[in-house]
């Protein structure tokens, strides 16, 4: 009999080791979102400089791009939920050590892009292992909703965390928000643990590192879908998603909205984006999953340029709305659309690949603040969102398979 309702929406909730996997996404995103908002923060108030924060921004992400293929090697030969758990307890070491350094009075610069390295070189392990391990949590059929509620959870971290670390940095100071950052990192470690041990890969145990690289390597290479899902990934996170990292010069120099008026600006996308993710958990196995990847990476340079064309604030918010839900649906249906295509055994290899695309995100900061110190943060993001659009047109006539998905 066929689930309807809100319960189609949150099936996947009903099966205890994904809810206890996804309560630790959530503990693991609300850190990540607070401390996106209050680093960016931090860093501007150090440097007064939107230069710089592309530069600790391209820091986290030139590990991801260089190891992330390992990383998807590792997590092929793992049992995930172990290695998701170390991720999670270095990764609150690393900002238990900047948050140490801020109450000292010690911070710098130079500690911020050192911390971008290692959380990006963490990183490059942790988000494959968090792709990957969906298939081994939910049946086939629960695939597309079990993303959608991941990122779902992911944008429900987005709506409030933002909002939150702004209001506490005036409250507890930056200090204080960076301890409840560690704690929440503890968390998420915490129901990994919970959680049942997940069956190890089988492999060939004779098979090298660069053997099992070099494998799926070839094996995306001979796929007739794959490359072009993944070239759909690559330019939107590339050209489209620098807006969240450019929100600190739109708040003070665009808006002069201040530190409060940051947390609004994020969560406004959040908001977006997490109505997105809900829309896509109760589409259930939608089956024009191509044509809606299409209209939702058209729809997100569209609303990119309108928001970088806004004089008002709150003319701007709801735009951000717009962003947040047409990013939102593109990748949760991006990455459906990757793990239906792929097989178990090369999974973490493919969506390593994935998260490198993803890695482009911070070092695609560099060249937009970069327009953004010289031209300002409007025509930087005005620029991103045109040429997202007309890629999606062109590879919405040149690529028809991908309608047919």
């Amino acid at each position: 009999m066929r689930i309807s309702g809100w319960r189609t929406t949150f099936s996947s909730l009903e099966n205890r080791t994904y809810r206890l996997y996804w309560i630790s996404l959530l503990a693991s995103f609300s850190a990540q979102q607070m401390h996106m908002v209050v680093r960016g923060w931090l860093v501007y108030e150090l440097t007064d400089s939107a230069l710089a924060l592309g530069l600790v921004s391209a820091a986290a992400g030139v590990p991801i791009l260089l190891f992330s293929l390992y990383g998807g090697v590792i997590v092929d030969r793992v049992e995930k939920r172990k290695l998701l758990i170390v991720t999670q307890a270095i990764t609150a070491m690393a900002t238990l050590t900047i948050a140490v350094l801020i109450s000292t009075g010690s911070i710098a610069l130079w500690h911020l892009i050192i911390a971008a390295i290692a959380n990006g070189l963490i990183l490059s392990f942790d988000l494959p292992g968090r792709q990957a391990i969906i298939p081994q949590l939910v049946e086939q059929r629960q695939i597309m909703n079990a993303v959608a509620l991941g990122s779902g959870a992911t944008n429900l971290t987005r709506v409030i965390a933002p909002a939150l670390g702004g209001v506490l940095v005036g409250v507890m100071g930056i200090d204080g928000v960076y301890y409840l950052i560690v704690a929440c990192y503890a968390a998420s470690a915490a129901f990994l643990l919970t959680m049942p041990t997940l069956l190890t890969p089988t492999r060939d145990s004779k098979a090298t590192v660069r053997s099992d690289l070099i494998e799926g390597l070839r094996y995306i290479r001979r796929s007739s879908v794959l490359p072009a899902l993944l070239a759909m990934a690559v330019v939107p996170i590339a050209f489209g998603m620098p807006y969240m990292m450019l929100m600190p010069v739109f708040a003070i120099d665009v808006f002069n909205v201040g530190a409060s008026g940051l947390g609004y600006l994020m969560a406004a996308a959040g908001i977006g984006a997490l109505a997105g993710s809900f829309l896509v958990a109760s589409l259930g196995d939608f089956k024009h999953k191509g044509v809606l990847l299409m209209v939702a990476s058209a729809s997100f340079g569209v609303f990119l340029i309108l928001f970088a064309n806004s004089n008002y604030f709150y003319i701007a918010l709801f735009f951000l709305l717009g962003v947040g839900m047409a990013n939102s649906i593109y990748m949760a249906t991006n990455n459906t659309l990757l793990q239906i295509n792929t097989e178990d055994r090369m999974r973490g290899r493919v969506m390593s690949l994935y998260m490198m695309t993803i890695g482009l995100f911070p070092i695609a900061v560099l060249p937009a603040s970069a327009i953004a110190e010289s031209l300002g943060g409007p025509v930087a993001i005005g620029a991103g969102g045109a040429i997202l659009l007309i890629f999606t047109l062109a590879m919405t006539l040149l690529r028809p398979t991908l309608r047919r998905l």
